[in-house]
């Protein structure tokens, strides 16, 4: 569930009018980035999405951090395992969060060596915050 704080900034983050370059939004930026940083996992994949598609805040390699910290946390591997061989594009198992269509773009933009050095980052602050990376989810037919 959601947290109260989370909620509080989302509903800033509306009201601004999706301006980002607005003081409105960029204050709700600054505190969804605390809340992020303080461990509210909605929060890192919120921050992650607008780091990852809004121009003016754009950052790539902290876009591709707070996605591993949040799909980690759902339960997606993050384990660095290409099957594609043709950096920079990327193609992991299923369940690899790397996958995914947003982080499949940062990681051809970021490339093989730096997204391995984010990946240490990432693991470090979730080892940091005492978080893991959740089981991985599977889908077993009985």
């Amino acid at each position: 569930m959601a947290s109260n704080a989370y909620l509080s900034v989302l509903e800033e983050l509306d009201q601004s009018g999706s301006d980002p370059g607005s003081a409105q939004f960029i204050v709700a930026l600054d505190k969804l980035r605390q809340l992020a940083e303080a461990a509210d996992i909605d929060a890192c994949e919120a921050l992650a999405e607008i780091l990852c598609t809004e121009q003016l805040h754009s950052d790539p390699a902290a876009a591709y951090r707070w996605y591993y910290v949040a799909l980690s946390h759902q339960g997606y591997s993050v384990a660095f395992h290409d099957l594609n061989h043709s950096p920079p594009h990327y193609r992991g198992e299923v369940g690899d969060f790397r996958n995914e269509s947003m982080v499949s773009d940062l990681v051809s933009t970021l490339g093989f060596d730096k997204v391995r050095q984010l990946d240490g980052e990432a693991a470090a602050w979730l080892s940091e915050h005492g978080l893991q990376p959740k089981a991985r989810r599977t889908n077993k037919s009985h």
